[in-house]
């Protein structure tokens, strides 16, 4: 396979984005993310009519890559976690149909990128946890509550729960559970439902049906980052878990 940290491929008007840190459960690195925001960019001005992204081997995405710890700064963490917003943000007002193909673990912000998804198919075994809450990180919030209802989301973050799939369905947390070998029809089926509508509809559909909170989540996420020092509040969380 590619040593490239993200795959993209091309075929007609459908992109597909495959992650590709398999060794890490493609968690993301900074180098991930902006290799995943100019590929994003990309897709806004060539054609894309779908996108769908998945992540290579046993993980669709560990979420955020905390290996580098020790020698990250408060400034570069916040940095990180900036431009990780504008990604997901990027991905959930794409001017496009989206789909996360979602196998193994949607930890943390791999969680974030399947829910900026409009399309979130998860095999059997798929499980999802968002841990942000637990170093006081708003990250996701409003588009999780935007997808699953508040009291879900509410339940789901504040006890940084792990689910599974059939949990994830019955929440709408994930919109349909198939086997693997299925997805690549379902992106036809997928792909044919979209070609059926104009070429600016769905994107005019997404913008009168998405609220537009970008603003106020960006803001919302540096006042989290910034209330009191980030990295002891990480490192903490990464003792806990030893």
């Amino acid at each position: 396979m590619s040593t490239s940290l993200l795959v993209v491929e091309r075929q007609g008007s459908h992109t597909q984005f495959t992650l590709n840190r398999p060794d890490r459960a493609n968690a993301l690195s900074a180098e991930l993310v902006d290799e995943l925001t100019a590929a994003l960019a990309t897709a806004h001005h060539d054609g894309t009519r779908l996108l769908s992204i998945r992540g290579a081997g046993k993980h669709f995405c560990a979420g955020f890559d905390l290996s580098s710890l020790e020698s990250e700064t408060d400034e570069t963490l916040i940095e990180r976690l900036r431009r990780a917003e504008l990604l997901l943000q990027s991905i959930y007002h794409a001017p496009f149909v989206t789909v996360a193909l979602i196998q193994g673990g949607a930890y943390g912000a791999g969680f974030d990128v399947a829910m900026a998804c409009d399309y979130r198919i998860a095999a059997p075994e798929s499980r999802f946890r968002m841990p942000g809450w637990k170093m006081g990180l708003a990250l996701g919030t409003r588009r999780t509550a935007a997808r699953v209802g508040q009291e879900t989301a509410f339940a789901f973050l504040r006890g940084a729960l792990t689910i599974d799939a059939v949990t994830a369905l019955s929440s709408k947390f994930i919109t349909e559970i198939a086997d693997p070998v299925t997805w690549p029809r379902r992106i036809e089926e997928i792909s044919r439902e979209t070609e059926s509508l104009p070429a600016s509809g769905y994107q005019r559909l997404k913008r009168l049906l998405l609220a537009d909170t970008r603003d106020a989540d960006l803001r919302d996420l540096l006042d989290s980052l910034r209330a009191e020092p980030l990295k002891p509040r990480m490192q903490r969380y990464v003792q806990s878990l030893k």
